[in-house]
């Protein structure tokens, strides 16, 4: 006899995460600031009802591992590049932690976190969205329906070489 298991999360939970996705989408005016802290606040309210795995494409993976090893600080830049994989947002690839959160999670500053960031949107792992926000390259990862991916995929950029 086998059973379903469900994880059963409060319905407060949905409705949190609806809101604070409204509030992300609407022309409030929010700080840059403001805007990280609700987008970190959704990713702790809008968990997925069972794990979710962020696909890496092991080529591009060895790419971005092979790129980041040509940075300055390239160990900074690969614990935050980890730090980030599990901040990886449901069908949009975005990077739902705040620079303060992956500094803290990579064991770094915060000033250290955007310069990694930065570093890994220079050789095409991440895409910038706006300033402090950031998503991964569809190309090299992500969290979601395979659709969704390659329709994100056809404008991401090429990884390339810092410098080139």
């Amino acid at each position: 006899m086998s059973a379903k298991i469900e994880r059963l999360r409060p319905k407060r939970h949905d409705i949190v995460a609806q809101s604070l996705q409204l509030a992300l989408e609407m022309p409030l005016g929010f700080s840059q600031g403001s805007r990280d802290e609700i987008a970190e606040a959704l990713g702790r309210y809008e968990p997925a009802s069972t794990w979710t795995y962020t696909m890496l494409a092991p080529e591009q993976l060895r790419i971005v591992l092979k790129l980041i090893n040509a940075t300055e600080k390239p160990a900074t830049t690969l614990r935050v590049w980890t730090a980030l994989v599990s901040h990886v947002r449901f069908d949009t690839g975005e990077i739902m932690a705040s620079r303060t959160r992956l500094a803290e999670d990579a064991e770094t500053t915060p000033q250290e976190a955007s310069r990694a960031l930065a570093r890994l949107t220079e050789i095409g792992a991440l895409t910038r969205l706006r300033l402090g926000r950031y998503a991964i390259n569809p190309q090299v990862g992500w969290v979601g329906s395979l659709a969704k991916r390659e329709a994100a995929a056809k404008e991401a950029p090429v990884l390339r070489l810092v410098g080139d």
